[in-house]
């Protein structure tokens, strides 16, 4: 079997949402899933790219670079309706299969992907199956209080040297006081836009030192002219679904992620899943996800494990949380605990501004 014929077969899918489009990518994902593909952690594991929405300027740029990453076979098509996600996957298909169309697209691109500053790594595997061995027993009910937010394999992210990141500074400027009377180098590490398991559009800068984020700064890449045609998934039991999948997707349990946004489609659908129930029963009853959040993202309706029970008991009060916030509440924190708490916060980026803010020294 040729690359081309494994690549239609086991095709892995990396998801581009613009801020907006929700409901197209949640369409997305359930295809994905129905065809028996998965859903891709970095544009390195991604045979094709799918753009959820219209990007505007500078989110188009990202996109174009996170498509220069893509290794060959690849496809990359824009769909911008729930409706049209089966068509645009029946093309992008058959263009995964074209060995000429392949041909032509190795023959034009360049030797090296071009640099340039957008981080585009994940912290987790991306594999939205959930049937891997490697899943977290999030179950467990034993002592694990020796666990550190840091062994959790969503914190292992594997960004591109020298285009995605600028190099660590040698001294001087580039270099900040430690409490542990160490010199270590400072990094500027963007996250996102294009990022599994992130709100769409939101670009957060950040400026580590060693793995702890320092200071932030965030802004969110907005779509181009036109508004959805589809409703929007934020407020809904859907999204609050869709948050906790995105949440546990990102503490490592990858079967009980899963299972929640089949919750989430069967609503989508306008059925009742009988399932959910069961499910927020065993997710609330989860020590080591419970130990996991708790602390982390402190607001004052409470922490990401709080915010959590309320998406599952359905009695989350929505509320705005401001781009100052986002960078107040990750500075400090590893990048891996700092994700957690972005995802637990649901950002709904469709009415962001782009103005940046600022936080941390």
């Amino acid at each position: 079997m040729d690359l081309r014929s494994l690549a239609a077969r086991r095709t892995s899918v990396l998801a581009v949402e613009v801020p907006g489009w929700s409901r197209t990518r949640c369409a997305l994902e359930q295809h994905v899933r129905a065809r028996g593909w998965r859903l891709a952690g970095s544009p390195a594991d991604a045979d094709l790219l799918v753009v959820c929405g219209r990007p505007g300027a500078r989110l188009t740029g990202a996109v174009e670079h996170v498509w220069g990453q893509l290794p060959g076979p690849r496809a990359r098509t824009e769909v911008t309706t729930a409706e049209a996600v089966p068509a645009a996957l029946d093309r992008a298909a058959a263009e995964l299969a074209d060995g000429a169309a392949q041909r032509r697209d190795a023959d034009g691109r360049p030797a090296d992907p071009d640099p340039g500053t957008t981080a585009t790594a994940t912290g987790d595997d991306g594999d939205g199956d959930g049937d891997g061995d490697g899943d977290m027993d999030m179950d467990m009910d034993d002592g694990s209080e020796d666990m550190d937010h840091g062994d959790m394999d969503h914190g292992d992210m594997d960004m591109p040297m020298p285009g995605g990141i600028g190099l660590a500074g040698g001294g001087g400027d580039d270099q900040l006081a430690d409490p542990d009377s160490l010199d270590l180098d400072v990094l500027h590490v963007p996250l996102g836009p294009v990022l599994p398991h992130w709100p769409a559009g939101l670009l957060l800068h950040t400026t580590l030192q060693g793995d702890l984020v320092v200071a932030a700064r965030a802004e969110v890449l907005l779509p181009a002219d036109g508004s959805p045609t589809d409703p929007p998934v934020h407020g809904t039991a859907a999204g609050r679904w869709d948050a906790v999948s995105t949440l546990l997707a990102l503490a490592g349990w990858d079967d009980a992620a899963v299972r929640a946004a089949r919750v989430r489609d069967e609503l989508l659908a306008g059925g009742q899943p009988p399932e959910a129930d069961r499910l927020a029963r065993r997710i609330t009853r989860s020590r080591l996800l419970r130990w996991s959040l708790r602390g982390l993202g402190r607001l004052p309706e409470g922490d990401a494990h709080d915010r959590l029970r309320h998406w599952l008991a359905g009695t989350e009060q929505r509320r705005a949380t401001e781009l100052s916030a986002v960078a107040d509440l990750v500075t400090g924190l590893d990048l891996a605990s700092a994700r957690l708490v972005v995802a637990s916060l649901d950002l709904d980026t469709a009415d962001r501004v782009t103005v940046p803010v600022e936080a941390g020294t």
